[in-house]
């Protein structure tokens, strides 16, 4: 049975008061929430996501959605927009394991690698990690 060690999560904005910010393009990212955990000898982390994409041109963006540990990228994924204007729920899981015990910066970012058409990231955004052994 797996025990709980430590709880992180950033939530920026709120359902009633949601968001709307920029994707930037790459080789730049937006960091979209971080939050710090500790971590046993052994232990494991499952980050979660959920993030608000809408697309503002007439093509669907790609976007670039990066997990980084104290500050090195530990895991990418690539999202390909919806049609001009359309609102997209992207959700994203990944589990850290491997690890020394110890405290960790985890923080998720977001770069557009699609030229001159940048989606916009809407809110709410949900971050968060549960540190288990």
């Amino acid at each position: 049975m797996s025990q709980i060690i430590d709880i992180g999560k950033s939530i920026p904005s709120s359902f009633s008061q949601s968001t709307s910010l920029s994707v930037i393009a790459l080789p730049s990212s937006l960091i979209l929430g971080q939050f710090g955990l500790n971590v046993s000898t052994g232990g494991s982390v499952m980050l979660g996501a959920t993030i608000g994409l809408q697309s503002t041109g007439s093509s669907s963006p790609d976007v670039i959605f990066t997990i980084v540990r104290n500050a090195v990228a530990i895991s990418s994924f690539r999202s390909s927009g919806t049609a001009a204007h359309v609102f997209d729920a992207v959700k994203l899981t990944y589990v850290d394991s491997g690890i020394t015990s110890g405290y960790y910066a985890y923080a998720i970012t977001a770069s557009s690698v699609s030229g001159g058409n940048l989606p916009n990231v809407v809110g709410p955004i949900v971050f968060t990690g549960l540190s288990i052994l």
